[in-house]
This record gives structure tokens, C-alpha cells and sequence, in this order.
């Protein structure tokens, strides 16, 4: 037979032992914390201009405005981002009459971007409309209304 005070010295080591243990891996995952945040790059994102436009030529808008004829026969959804920390994407999503269209997803790179979309224009296309442009999160950066007529 073990003699009791074995018994409480083998109970008293493995207690020991088993919070030791707990404290080392609670250790080990707080120092793991900081490094695996620190890898995280936080995104940042910022628009300059945002605009409507009849045209785009080497990279900038043309002819900027809030009202398009349908004989245009297109019209283009322009942005600047004069910060871009990190390669990401955007969405311009556009909706006549409240309607989804199309949403198109364009790539952004470091340190700073231009871009943009197009649609064709028909006979249908007349009334109001507008382009949210969307982050890669989903987040609404900007919303551009303008309206096609005859």
C-alpha cells in the first residue's frame, strides 16, 4: 500500500506540472498574437475623384457631367485612389431605376490607381441612374447619380 502523504506529493507534482504547462501554452499563444497581427497589413483605401464622364482618355475623364444623351452611345464611371497600401479590388455596381444592371469588379494597386468602368447605351437605357462604388469588404465608397436622355 502507498503511504497518503506519496499520494499527495504525487497529486501536488502533477498539479504543479499540469498549471505549468497551461501557463507555457497560454505564453506561447499571447506571443503568437502580436506576430500573426502584425503580418495582418490593414488596408487602406482612400478615393480622390470620383466622377461621370463621356470618355476617358489616358486615364483621365472627359467631359464630366451628370446628364448623358442616349446617342452618346456610352457612358463611363470614373475613379482616382491617391492611397492604395495594398493590391485590392472595387466594384462599380450600376442601377437603372433602382434596377441592378451589371457590377463590375476592377483591380486597384499600390500606391495609387486610376480606373474605370463603361456601359453601352440603348433606346431603354433613358432615366435616372447611378454606380455605387463598393470597397473589397462591401462597404459603399461612393454613389454617382446622373441620367440618360434623348
Amino acid at each position: 500500500m502507498v503511504p497518503s502523504k506519496t499520494i499527495v506529493s504525487i497529486v501536488w507534482v502533477s498539479v504543479v506540472a499540469l498549471l505549468l504547462l497551461g501557463a507555457r501554452a497560454t505564453h506561447a499563444q499571447q506571443a503568437e498574437a502580436p506576430s500573426a497581427a502584425g503580418q495582418v497589413q490593414e488596408l487602406r483605401l482612400h478615393l480622390a475623384r470620383a466622377t461621370m464622364c463621356e470618355a476617358v482618355e489616358d486615364l483621365l475623364p472627359v467631359n464630366s457631367a451628370v446628364t448623358f444623351s442616349v446617342s452618346r452611345g456610352q457612358v463611363f464611371c470614373y475613379t482616382l485612389f491617391d492611397t492604395v497600401s495594398a493590391p485590392t479590388q472595387i466594384h462599380h455596381r450600376w442601377y437603372h431605376k433602382d434596377e441592378l444592371i451589371t457590377q463590375i469588379r476592377l483591380k486597384l494597386h499600390p500606391p495609387r490607381w486610376a480606373t474605370y468602368s463603361m456601359i453601352r447605351l440603348r433606346e431603354s437605357d433613358k432615366g435616372p441612374w447611378r454606380v455605387e462604388v463598393l470597397d473589397s469588404e462591401g462597404r459603399i465608397l461612393k454613389v454617382l447619380r446622373f441620367s440618360i436622355t434623348d
